[in-house]
This record gives structure tokens, C-alpha cells and sequence, in this order.
């Protein structure tokens, strides 16, 4: 199945799936920042179940997106193991979420709205490298 805006079929340009992937991550990243900042500077929660809720929550929306914009959804393996391959991944993504809030915020006392950004640009390097090669 091709993907196509405004007639314009990009299912084989890399360079705009890259963009759009951009994009998706940028709105995933802002909606998971507002979830995160609301649960902890809001409603005064831990901030590391905080970063949990937020980046379950944006993992959800991501994947959806994700497949309506860039990826070729149900490609490479029926859509159950579709999405337990990016359970999987996203988990992985969330270990390594909570693991950078812990070393910027409980390690080096560094505010934990900046460790929650600063996190989240490095977790979607792996991400989208993780979700391009084994799933999509």
C-alpha cells in the first residue's frame, strides 16, 4: 500500500517518511512533556512514574501515527506481531527512559522537566533505529 498526501505518493522517498516521522515524534514529544509535566509538576507525582505514564501514553499515539504516516504497517509480519514487536521495542525504550530519569534527576539533581527532554531526544534515536530495522 502506498502512502500519498495530496496525490503525491512518498511510500518510496525516504527523505519525507524521515520528516514525517520527524514530525510524528516532535507532536508524540510535546504531547508526552505536557502528560509529564502535569503529572509531576501538576499533580505532584513521582517523577518517574510520571515519565512512565507520559511515554505510555505517547507510545500509544506514536503507533498509530506512525502507521498512517511512515511506516508500511503489517509489511514484514502480521499485525499481532506487529505490535508485540513495538511493545517490545517501546518497553525497551521505556527501561531506557526511566534509566536516563534516574541518572539526570536522582544522579545529578538536574530538573527533572530538562532530564525529561533531554531523555527523550536520546531514546528516539533508538526508536526509530530499532523500529526500522526489526519491525518495519
Amino acid at each position: 500500500m502506498s502512502k500519498k498526501i495530496c496525490g503525491y505518493d512518498y511510500s518510496i522517498n525516504e527523505k519525507v517518511k524521515i520528516f514525517f516521522y520527524l514530525f510524528v515524534g516532535g507532536t508524540a514529544a510535546l504531547f508526552e512533556w505536557f502528560l509529564f509535566y502535569v503529572y509531576s509538576h501538576k499533580l505532584g507525582w513521582n517523577y518517574l512514574l510520571s515519565t512512565g505514564l507520559a511515554y505510555l501514553c505517547s507510545t500509544i499515539y506514536h503507533y498509530f501515527a506512525t502507521n498512517a504516516l511512515v511506516f508500511e504497517s503489517g509489511a514484514r509480519y502480521e499485525k499481532k506481531k506487529e505490535f508485540s514487536l513495538v511493545l517490545l521495542v517501546s518497553s525497551m525504550g521505556l527501561g531506557l527512559n526511566l534509566i536516563l530519569m534516574r541518572i539526570f534527576v536522582g544522579g545529578f539533581a538536574l530538573d527533572s522537566m530538562f532530564s525529561k527532554v533531554l531523555a527523550s531526544a536520546l531514546v528516539t534515536v533508538w526508536n526509530y533505529l530499532a523500529r526500522k530495522k526489526w519491525i518495519y
